[in-house]
């Protein structure tokens, strides 16, 4: 809706200015930083909390830093302490900040919290998809109609269920499939289905369910997005690691499940 991307696109702008702020005056933030890296396509995506500004791919800007929502989140009230020793102290903000550069505590605040939100979200996608699996039983379903995301993934359109389809063909992006469901489970959180028909879509049609977006999201749980931003919720952040600044190696990390399909 036009009014989440305004909220997102607010986000996305409070977050990076400051970001910036901090990394001006010279105190250390609770970064998140996507690309450029070493490695393959999804060792470049990763998404990395870092306590220096770093750019940020996914959302198109120089540093990305959490501080918009200081009552529900501890890193954003974290950043909003380090924000206002900058505001207040200018120059010597680096000297009274509560937080000191390759501070360990500073470090132990992102392990923590890294390691609870992954918790939090892990509970989320999996309470989310039982609902819907839920659904399919009370509908008493046996046919489906999907669309794809990306090679063997796709997204029912009645109901927010992101699934894989090993052996499908080759099949275009934004294409509606009908399928026809085998089973599922609500134990494993599984469904099985096989492919029925296709039937193209146009682009536009693609463009207003999202797809853009979807298609990072089904290929890396932790993938920032505008509706993430504007939501504030994303996610256990796909491959997430705590990185030293100095030395670039992580502190701490931990990688998500691949096909575990991520919340907007």
């Amino acid at each position: 809706a036009p009014l989440d991307k305004i909220v997102a696109e607010l986000m996305i702008f409070a977050n990076s200015t400051w970001g910036k702020l901090l990394h001006d005056c010279g105190v250390p933030g609770i970064y998140r930083s996507q690309g450029p890296g070493a490695g393959g396509w999804a060792a470049k995506m990763q998404v990395r909390m870092v306590t220096h500004a770093a750019p940020h791919q996914g959302l198109g800007v120089d540093q990305y830093a959490w501080s918009t929502s200081p009552l529900r989140r501890y890193t954003d009230l974290v950043n909003q302490w380090q924000i206002l020793a900058c505001a207040s102290n200018g120059v010597t903000a680096p000297l009274v900040a509560p937080f000191k550069h390759r501070d360990a505590t500073l470090f132990s605040i992102v392990s923590a919290f890294d390691a609870a939100y992954s918790a939090y979200n892990d509970f989320q996608q999996n309470m989310e998809r039982y609902w819907c699996l839920r659904w399919l039983a009370q509908e008493h379903a046996k046919q489906v109609d999907a669309v794809v995301l990306k090679d063997e993934v796709l997204r029912l359109v009645e109901i927010p269920l992101v699934i894989r389809l090993p052996g499908m063909p080759q099949v275009a992006r934004g294409a509606q499939v009908r399928l026809d469901i085998v089973r599922w489970d609500e134990v494993d959180l599984s469904l099985e289905a096989r492919l029925l028909e296709v039937a193209a879509v146009a682009p536009e049609a693609a463009a207003e369910l999202g797809l853009d977006e979807e298609e990072d999201a089904a290929g890396d749980p932790g993938a920032d997005t505008g509706e993430a931003a504007a939501a504030e919720v994303a996610e256990a952040e796909g491959a997430v690691a705590v990185t030293d600044p100095e030395t670039q190696t992580d502190v701490a990390g931990e990688q998500a499940d691949p096909e575990t399909p991520q919340a907007a």
